[in-house]
């Protein structure tokens, strides 16, 4: 058997995990939580639910005119939030 060089427990978790797949994962949740920061505090009190999936961030709005008015600046909030966590997390944003 072959003597090797020690590794830290870092070096050894990154070689089993893929560490992309965990940063897209936790910069997802950082989005989410980012999300009453992005928008103020009037439209996350209207926000019910919010989740990223498959590069879309789904949003559950209570009030039907805001969800309308936030349809018509999704691109602007799609940067807004890809800005406020440093990563491009979402392409898209739809709203129920």
């Amino acid at each position: 058997m072959k003597a090797t060089e020690p590794k830290s427990i870092g070096e050894i978790l990154n070689e089993f995990l893929d560490p992309a797949k965990l940063d897209d994962n936790i910069n997802a949740r950082r989005l989410e939580a980012l999300w009453g920061e992005v928008v103020g505090p009037y439209i996350n009190r209207q926000t019910v639910r919010r989740y990223v999936a498959r590069r879309v961030l789904h949003v559950i709005i209570r009030s039907a005119t805001l969800r309308n008015e936030l349809m018509m600046n999704r691109s602007a909030l799609v940067r807004r939030l890809n800005d406020a966590t440093g990563a491009d997390i979402i392409d898209d944003i739809t709203f129920s």
